[in-house]
């Protein structure tokens, strides 16, 4: 029995506020159904217009199109019920696989489904949003607890009624609780659509820059094509005889095949070491610090760089790089050709290559050291970005999975949250991993502004709202490229939550700064005392670089900022569907945008000025 803290009670959830409820599915649905498969051998039923939805497709998302369509007649034949937006989806098959157990989605356009799925219809006592993540939560358990059948394990209608959920018995604190978890997961998918696209960015850059198609300015010498047996020496490694416990848990690092694919450029450990005694009685052998570790077995042509000696196995590759090449481009031409490298493997009953086949492979490299560097760095810095916005991401995703235990189960308690921004607030500063005086999103904001309101403003001369919200949409998009909260308003992106959300309110609070008037009567900000203690929070979070970066906007017009903010915006919608950046485009989708349609009469909005915000954003965010 575990011991009752005082105003909670027990349940198999672990302990829940008092005031909470603890119930069956059953208690608190309206309905629910699951769909069916219509009759393949008509194909009539097919290939029509309306969506129908597998549990494959079920995938923690709002679904608004599908694989398969079926047509009106099928609907109606097969007695299948469309479901309205909002439905909540789940999974009742193929419970015992990890990949389908706890798979649920949001029908975000009227659909069917087959027979795998569920739709369920809360009463007014549960919001659909809160039972969504809660089954998120805890998928796992109630499968692995509720479900039946041995080789394919599922659930019935009867199963799902008998399932236990517990729930606030307010609510506005379920709603509060959904909404935090809501934002925390926009930011998690907006991270991983920025990781994404810079991947791809990354792999274009490297189809110009490794292939001679796009030249660094300053270089003009010839590139020749050059085998990489002639670029390095090359050694493969070998594998202590594994029945002899004397030969590992030595000190020796032993490389296996997934220490490369889990790397992330360098090797600095491995999962497995041996002795010097293994390294003695095999055909092991000791690779020194900043050899290239290539897969030659099933990972083929993936790669690493170690930065420690080690052994490896025979299904490895040392690549040792002649003095006269550069590692990192040599490493990075290896990356960029892995896909081609597949075709190249040896059949047998898997797919391998030698080290005659990796000798000779035709590298395309500068004749000048200088440049291969040069090339070298371009990538370094993409690899860099990407790496501080997976750590971000990351970051994020340990913060939510603290929340989510905590927050489903009453342990922080957002009953008197009256908005998603004050709910945020409490999460963030309860669950952040950093020792970071109130971190939340709203202290945060605020911080930002104090710096630039210490930066660019005085009280004789105050920050407007309109330069601030354009620096800060630029500090977003130069620190960690986040800009989800910005809006299309007429004056270009704005962010709405900054002013009504509370990072003002926060600033005023702490005596960081306070609002007027400017002289043309519009709000604007002045220092207050305690501001530089935000500017040394800035500082702390930001780093000194970017204090230096954002004076490039110094001498810069309100009109300028308002163009390149809102040209920077648009590349980056541009760019998420795959459209060629050009003025043209960027003009013609602006016209697109009812609240921008009319900047293209303003006379910094004209094709010089957007070409000129094209270049300036390529130039200050690398896209």
């Amino acid at each position: 029995m575990r011991k009752l803290k005082k105003g909670y009670k027990d349940t198999e959830f672990g302990l829940i506020p008092s005031d909470w409820t603890f119930a069956t599915f059953g208690e608190l649905l309206d309905g629910f159904t699951s769909g069916a498969t219509p009759y393949r051998a008509i194909t009539s039923f097919y290939n029509g217009d309306i969506l129908w939805i597998s549990s494959g497709e079920l995938s923690y998302n709002w679904i608004t199109e599908t694989v398969e369509h079926i047509s009106t007649e099928a609907k109606i034949r097969t007695n299948l019920k469309e479901h309205p937006i909002g439905t909540f989806l789940m999974a009742i098959t193929g419970l015992e696989a990890e990949g389908t157990r706890g798979r649920c989605a949001f029908v975000g356009k009227p659909a069917t489904t087959n027979q795998s799925c569920m739709a369920i219809y809360p009463t007014s006592k549960l919001i659909t949003e809160y039972l969504f993540y809660f089954y998120r939560q805890y998928a796992n358990y109630l499968a692995f607890k509720y479900c039946q059948g041995t080789k394919q394990q599922s659930y019935t209608a009867k199963i799902v009624k008998q399932l236990p959920i517990c729930s606030p018995s307010d609510i506005q604190e379920q709603q509060a609780i959904a909404e935090v978890l809501y934002d925390i997961d926009a930011l998690i998918d907006a991270l991983n659509k920025q990781i994404e696209k810079k991947k791809n960015i990354k792999q274009g850059a490297m189809q110009e820059l490794l292939t001679g198609k796009k030249r660094l300015q300053g270089f003009t010498e010839k590139w020749s094509s050059e085998k990489l047996g002639s670029l390095s020496k090359m050694y493969s490694g070998g594998t202590p005889l594994s029945s002899n416990p004397e030969y590992y848990n030595g000190n020796i690092p032993f490389l296996s095949i997934s220490d490369i694919s889990n790397s992330n450029k360098y090797i600095y450990n491995t999962d497995k070491r041996i002795s010097d005694k293994g390294l003695q009685y095999s055909s092991a052998r000791l690779f020194p610090p900043n050899t290239i570790m290539y897969a030659m077995y099933a990972s083929l042509g993936k790669c690493a760089i170690s930065k420690i000696q080690l052994a490896c196995s025979q299904a490895i590759l040392g690549i040792s790089v002649y003095p006269s090449t550069d590692l990192l481009y040599l490493y990075y031409y290896l990356s960029f050709i892995e896909n081609k490298v597949l075709s190249l493997g040896q059949t047998g009953t898997q797919t391998n290559l030698s080290k005659q086949i990796v000798e000779d492979f035709d590298i395309q490299i500068p004749s000048t050291k200088k440049e291969q560097i040069a090339i070298a760095q371009i990538l370094i810095d993409m690899d860099n970005e990407i790496e501080q916005l997976e750590k971000k991401r990351d970051k994020y995703l340990n913060i939510k999975s603290g929340m989510m235990q905590q927050l489903l189960t009453g342990q922080v308690r957002l009953k008197n949250a009256t908005s998603c921004s004050e709910a945020q607030e409490v999460e963030i500063k309860n669950y952040s991993t950093d020792n970071k005086k109130k971190h939340s999103k709203q202290f945060d904001e605020a911080v930002i502004i104090s710096f630039l309101v210490d930066k660019f403003g005085s009280t004789a001369e105050p920050l407007s709202r309109f330069m601030y919200t354009k620096l800060s949409y630029f500090i977003h998009r130069k620190h960690d490229c986040i800009v989800i909260d910005y809006k299309k308003f007429a004056a270009g992106p704005y962010n709405p939550k900054s002013r009504y959300g509370g990072p003002e309110k926060i600033g005023k609070k702490n005596e960081y700064f306070d609002l007027v008037k400017d002289n043309k009567g519009y709000d604007a900000f002045i220092p207050q005392k305690k501001i530089q203690e935000a500017v040394d929070y800035f500082i702390q979070w930001y780093g000194a670089d970017i204090q230096k970066w954002i004076e490039e906007f110094r001498k810069c017009k309100p009109w300028d900022l308002e163009t390149l903010a809102t040209v920077d915006m648009a590349i980056n919608d541009l760019e998420e569907k795959g459209v060629k950046v050009t003025v043209s485009t960027v003009k013609t989708y602006l016209s697109s945008i009812p609240k921008w349609k009319a900047k293209l009469d303003k006379p910094h909005f004209s094709d010089v000025h957007i070409q000129r915000a094209i270049n300036e954003s390529i130039r200050l965010f690398k896209i």
